[in-house]
């Protein structure tokens, strides 16, 4: 569940609601669609940015999806999120180790503390037949986290830790470049999704 906000550049007031997370998926291939920038957030959420024109000057909106509880993610956080989504099947199951119980991913065993983390940060659903799926709000951190962008301290160089680097003419161009690319990667992340995850999401 994502809180949804929305502001426009000619008014102060930002008109706010909720979005399931089928609505927030169906909401974001609709922006990527029409070519609005799109940028992952760390935190499980996005921020979505297009303009329309009015009678003046073109309008800018700011749409804000932000996770009913936003993630703060660790290094060990996200090293477990990677491996359950490259296992074929991830479970909830009991323990001979812990009394708690565990994720088994593969050959490998999430301890209760981390499992205790990663489902607390909503980044994780059990399906119906008992198997764990990463949430959208756990794939847009990941992509977030991909692609984290920094500037020069003149803000005219942008690098993004995919290994990008753009070296621009202003700050200005820097901006557009980072979101452009951002935007590219939202687009080629919310296309890759299989026809299982989206079922499987549809089906909450």
């Amino acid at each position: 569940m994502f809180t949804e906000a929305i502001k426009s550049s000619d008014s102060a007031s930002v008109s706010t609601g909720t979005a399931s997370e089928p609505h927030a998926l169906v909401l974001l291939r609709r922006a990527s669609n029409r070519g609005y920038a799109i940028q992952p957030l760390r935190t499980g959420g996005a921020i979505v940015r297009y303009r329309r024109a009015g009678l003046g000057a073109p309008r800018l909106f700011v749409h804000t999806f932000t996770p009913i509880v936003p993630a703060d993610p660790s290094s060990l956080d996200l090293s477990n999120l990677r491996l359950i989504d490259e296992v074929k099947t991830a479970r909830f199951v009991g323990s001979d180790r812990y009394a708690a119980g565990v994720i088994e991913a593969g050959a490998y065993e999430i301890p209760p503390s981390q499992t205790e983390r990663l489902a607390g940060q909503g980044f994780l659903v059990r399906g119906q037949d008992g198997s764990l799926r990463l949430t959208l709000s756990a794939r847009l951190t990941l992509v977030a986290v991909a692609h984290e962008c920094m500037d020069s301290s003149d803000r005219t160089t942008t690098w993004c830790s995919c290994g990008l680097a753009v070296h621009c003419k202003n700050a200005e161009s820097a901006d557009a470049r980072r979101l452009g690319h951002l935007t590219a990667v939202a687009a080629d992340f919310l296309d890759s999704l299989s026809p299982a995850f989206t079922a499987a999401v549809t089906a909450v």
